[in-house]
C-alpha cells in the first residue's frame, strides 16, 4: 500500500556501539540534516551508560544543560529530536519503581517546555529473550513490551508528551526466528498510532521493502514503521568500512526498495551509520542523493576525496547481502589498487582522510598479502599472531 501522508521521520540515528559524538559534532549533523531537508535526529547510543547500562542513574545536570540547548538548536533548524532509553538489560517489567524511573528518564530527556521538546522512545533491542512458554513461543514477552509502551505513553502524556516511539526486541525478521511469537504478541497489544522502528528482513537490510516482513504479517501497517537503516553501520565489524551507494533493484520480477521507494511506503527512513563525524556527514549526502551513480561520485569529490578512491571503491562498497545466492568479487588489479592507495595514504591529508586511514592501510596490507609481496617480517607486522600462525600453516600444506 502506498503511503499518502508526507514523510514523518528522515535523518540520523546516533545508535551504534563503540562511539559517542560530542555536542559540537551533533550540531554539525543537525546542520547537515537541515541543509539536506531531512527532519530528524534520534539519540540512542549504546555507549552512553545513562541510556542503557546504567539507565536508572539520572543524567548529570551539566550534560542535561548541553542536551537541552541541543534540542533548542534542533528546533531552530526545524529538526525533530527523538530521545531514547534502553532499559531492557536488567528491567523488572512488573516493578512500578522501574516503570517510574523510565518515565522520569524520558521526561528529563524530552524537556519541560515547548522550546526544549523531544519525542521519547523506548528501546528493547539487543537483550536476551525472556518469557518463553512451554512451546518456545514468546507471545507473552511481546505483549509485555507493548503494554509497557502503553503505560509509558500514559505517564508521559500526563507530563505534556503525548507522543512516544518504540524499538521492539525483535526489530528484524532474522531475530523472529530465535523468538517466535514475539511480534504476534507485540503488534496487536501495541496502542494504535505508535511508530515502530524496524530494520526489515535483516538487521543489515539491502531491501527496504517492508511488505511481507514478519512485523507486517503480524498486523503492523507499513506506514507506521520507521526504518532503522544499518547499511553503513560497522560497529559489528569495526575493521571494515562501507561507503557504496544504496539503490533499489528489480530482478526476475522482484523489486528491492532503496531509500526513494521506502520513503513512499513507510513512516520514514533513518540512517544509523558509523559515529565517525566526517564519514557520517558524507553518508548523509549519499542518502539524500539516493541511488544515482553520478551523484554518488560527485559527493566524494564535493568532500575532496581524490579520484584515486574510485580505483579501490569496490573494496568499501556494501555489506554482504544475505539474500544473494552468491557474492562475486570484482576484478582485482592489485598494482593499480596499490598505486591508488599510495596517493590516498601519503598525499591526501584531511579530517576525512584521517578517519579512513586505518581502513585504507588495512586494505594495503591485505593486497600485499594477496600479491605475495609481504615477506615474513611484514606478515608479522600486519597480521594478528593467531591469524599469521594459521596462515603459515595453511600455506605450508
Amino acid at each position: 500500500m502506498t503511503k499518502t501522508n508526507p514523510l514523518t521521520y528522515d535523518g540520523y540515528i546516533e545508535g551504534y556501539y563503540g562511539r559517542l559524538l560530542s555536542f559540537a559534532d551533533r550540531r554539525r549533523v543537525l546542520k547537515q540534516l537541515n541543509a539536506l531537508g531531512m527532519t530528524s535526529y534520534f539519540y540512542a547510543p549504546k555507549d552512553d551508560p545513562f541510556h542503557r547500562l546504567d539507565w536508572r542513574m539520572p543524567y548529570p545536570e551539566q550534560w542535561l544543560a548541553e542536551w537541552r540547548q541541543f534540542i533548542a538548536d534542533a528546533k531552530d533548524m526545524g529538526i525533530t529530536v527523538i530521545a531514547g532509553c534502553a532499559p531492557g538489560l536488567d528491567l523488572n517489567i512488573t516493578a512500578e519503581t522501574d516503570i517510574a524511573i523510565i518515565a522520569d528518564k524520558l521526561t528529563s530527556l524530552c524537556g519541560y517546555s515547548a522550546e526544549q521538546s523531544a519525542i521519547p522512545c523506548l528501546l528493547m533491542d539487543d537483550i536476551p529473550p525472556a518469557m518463553a512458554d512451554a512451546n518456545g513461543q514468546h507471545h507473552q514477552e511481546g505483549q509485555a513490551h507493548a503494554r509497557l509502551v502503553g503505560q509509558l505513553a500514559d505517564r508521559l502524556a500526563a507530563t505534556g508528551h503525548p507522543n512516544i516511539m518504540v524499538t521492539p526486541r525483535v526489530y528484524a525478521d532474522e531475530l523472529d526466528k530465535d523468538t517466535p511469537g514475539y511480534l504476534n504478541g507485540f503488534v496487536p497489544e501495541l496502542p494504535a498510532g505508535i511508530p515502530v522502528f524496524y530494520c526489515g528482513k535483516h538487521i543489515v537490510a539491502h531491501d527496504l521493502n517492508m511488505s511481507g516482513t514478519a512485523i507486517c504479517d503480524a498486523g503492523m501497517e507499513t506506514s507506521n514503521i520507521v526504518i532503522w537503516d544499518n547499511i553503513y553501520a560497522n560497529d559489528y565489524c569495526p575493521r571494515r568500512l562501507f561507503l557504496g551507494a544504496r539503490y533499489g533493484e528489480s530482478k526476475h520480477g522482484v523489486s528491492k526498495h532503496g531509500w526513494a521507494e521506502a520513503r513512499h511506503h513507510t513512516g520514514g527512513v533513518m540512517l544509523n551509520p558509523t559515529g565517525m563525524i566526517e564519514t557520517d556527514i558524507l553518508l548523509l549526502d549519499i542518502m539524500a542523493a539516493d541511488h544515482d551513480k553520478d551523484s554518488w561520485q560527485a559527493i566524494f569529490r564535493k568532500h575532496h576525496v581524490p579520484d584515486a578512491f574510485f580505483e579501490i571503491a569496490h573494496a568499501f562498497d556494501r555489506p554482504v547481502d544475505p539474500d544473494a545466492s552468491e557474492h562475486p568479487l570484482p576484478d582485482q588489479n592489485i598494482p593499480v589498487m596499490l598505486s591508488a592507495l599510495d596517493e590516498l595514504l601519503w598525499r591526501w591529508k584531511s579530517p576525512l582522510a584521517r578517519e579512513w586511514y586505518p581502513f585504507l592501510m588495512g586494505l594495503r596490507g591485505d593486497l600485499l598479502m594477496l600479491s605475495g609481496a609481504a615477506d615474513d617480517l611484514r606478515q608479522a607486522k600486519i597480521m594478528p599472531p593467531y591469524l599469521r600462525q594459521y596462515y603459515q600453516r595453511k600455506t605450508s600444506e
